[in-house]
């Protein structure tokens, strides 16, 4: 008679007699969760599709306007190499970026009714995550959009 199947069983029933050894307990409260901190100059730039969060190590910008001159710049070699794009178009610059208290007002030298809405976006956004995170109106001599928030991206 081969012994070897009878071990085998009896192993496996002493492991699921065993259990895991892990006792139960009470809820283990680990702290609150970490601030989402993100250190220099933050860009949303396009990746899939979509404007992105990017943090560029940069010195805090001196004028809000320098933000918007950024984008007007596009991604760096390594953002692009990284597969990051922008729809902002390089003639916007330089901008003009003023805040009443309740709402950013962003000039721009190019008229705003012909921005794609990825441009419009990662102008918004980039605005709120760097200036003031109220409503963002753009304007041009011929047009004006806004107020406008940043849409929620996943």
């Amino acid at each position: 008679m081969n012994r070897r199947p009878i071990a085998m069983a009896a192993l496996l029933v002493t492991f699921v007699l065993a259990g895991c050894g892990v006792r139960p307990s009470e809820v283990i409260s680990g702290g609150p969760a970490p601030a989402n901190t993100i250190s220099g100059v933050r860009l949303y730039l396009i990746s899939d599709g979509q404007p992105t969060l990017v943090a560029r190590a940069l010195k805090p910008l001196q004028q809000p306007a320098d933000i918007v001159d950024l984008l007007a710049a596009g991604p760096t070699a390594t953002e692009r190499d990284a597969g990051f794009t922008s729809e902002v178009p390089a003639g916007i610059a330089p901008a003009k970026v003023s805040n009443d208290g309740t709402t950013t007002s962003v000039g721009l030298s190019t008229d705003v009714a012909t921005l794609s809405v990825l441009a419009v976006n990662q102008i918004v956004c980039t605005v709120q995550a760097s200036v003031a995170d109220g409503p963002v109106t753009l304007v041009s001599v011929a047009h004006r959009r806004g107020p406008l928030t940043c849409p929620t991206y996943p």
